[in-house]
């Protein structure tokens, strides 16, 4: 078993936390301003770090290395997905009355919406986070190729990241169809996932440059906010929503490049770095407790959706906390139970070709 990187899964932790904590605070009147901030960077984070982390293996093949992808992400993909129809149905109606959402039950629309793979036109309501995994297994996919064509040479590695921009800008402002398995994600956020790997190629972590002084730090992090919150319009990466692209790339850079330093700062905690092993079963069990939350509890329902900024933050950050414990619970229980279904399995020996 590899040895994982202690401030990677912090950096990951960081990530999800962020996204669940968008998702508690969406419907919060006066918390827009933390919304916009978390929703500008925090899926670009995870993108960067599974380039970080991404490899092929010297002697794997190419339909092993897709058969583990699909097992490790569109596997849950699909069980939850399928799953997730049932309390969909259930809490469809209150979710329509408190949040004032189209949310009414179509079969076959939803039945489409999972084997299209996509969170935006209405599609994957009964758990919307579940976009993500259809369009990471599509850009691993991608990138397996990508980098293997640029493996030998570090100068072409580089310079390839001027075409992938390219065709992030054309694919965000001319491409006007939504693609199956996250495909215009691949296009327009790749460059995210070739950072990542260009930083784990190059050692950038590694080094102890200019970049980790503390007045670089406190620069990008302040050309991060400015960039966030002069982009008028919030992002929203599942519906391919960035305002103005250039300043959505900018603002996820450079917070998420402070995410991952302050990381590495902590460096060591095993708290948080429990948390960012289990990213995957967070993510899928999380908007379920959410909308409890938001739809269930009455009172509680009405002053974390509309009353002042301190309680609606004080509950916000509670059903944050409330959201990660149970999905780490579920998580737990899961992994006892059917492991497959939290993308957990075992890589056989046979699959890997032996060099001769």
């Amino acid at each position: 078993m590899e040895k994982r990187i202690k401030y990677i899964d912090i950096a990951r932790c960081f990530a999800i936390v962020f996204i669940v904590f968008g998702h508690a605070c969406s419907y919060s009147e006066h918390l827009a301003v933390f919304e916009k901030f978390v929703y500008s960077f925090h899926v670009a984070l995870f993108f960067i770090l599974s380039g970080y982390l991404f490899k092929v293996k010297e002697n794997e093949k190419f339909t092993t290395f897709v058969k583990n992808k699909f097992l490790r992400l569109m596997v849950p993909y699909f069980i939850w997905a399928f799953l997730f129809l049932i309390p969909y149905m259930i809490l469809g109606s209150n979710v329509a009355n408190t949040l004032n959402k189209n949310v009414s039950f179509d079969f076959k629309r939803s039945i489409f919406g999972i084997f299209y793979g996509i969170g935006t036109d209405n599609l994957l309501k009964q758990n919307s986070p579940l976009w993500f995994l259809p369009a990471l297994f599509s850009m691993n996919i991608a990138y397996y190729f990508i980098i293997k064509f640029t493996s030998k040479n570090k100068k072409v590695k580089t310079l390839m990241l001027l075409p992938l921009i390219i065709i992030a800008y054309i694919s965000v402002y001319f491409l006007k169809i939504h693609l199956p398995w996250g495909l215009n994600t691949v296009l327009n956020l790749g460059i995210f996932f070739y950072i990542g790997y260009l930083l784990k190629e190059y050692n950038v972590l590694g080094n102890k440059s200019f970049l980790f002084k503390w007045y670089t730090i406190i620069s990008v992090f302040i050309v991060g906010l400015l960039t966030c919150f002069l982009n008028k319009k919030a992002i929203d990466y599942m519906t391919y929503s960035y305002g103005y692209f250039t300043l959505a790339i900018l603002s996820a850079l450079c917070l998420s490049f402070v995410t991952i330093y302050i990381s590495m700062l902590i460096n060591k905690n095993k708290v948080l770095e429990y948390i960012g092993k289990n990213t995957l079963g967070i993510l899928i069990f999380h908007k379920l407790i959410i909308l409890v939350f938001q739809t269930k509890l009455g009172i509680i329902t009405k002053l974390m959706i509309n009353s002042n900024f301190v309680i609606e933050l004080l509950l916000s950050l509670t059903t944050v906390l409330i959201s990660i414990v149970f999905s780490i619970i579920a998580t737990e229980i899961i992994r006892k139970i059917a492991p497959f279904t939290i993308g957990e399995i075992k890589i056989k020996k046979k699959d890997l070709k032996i060099k001769e």
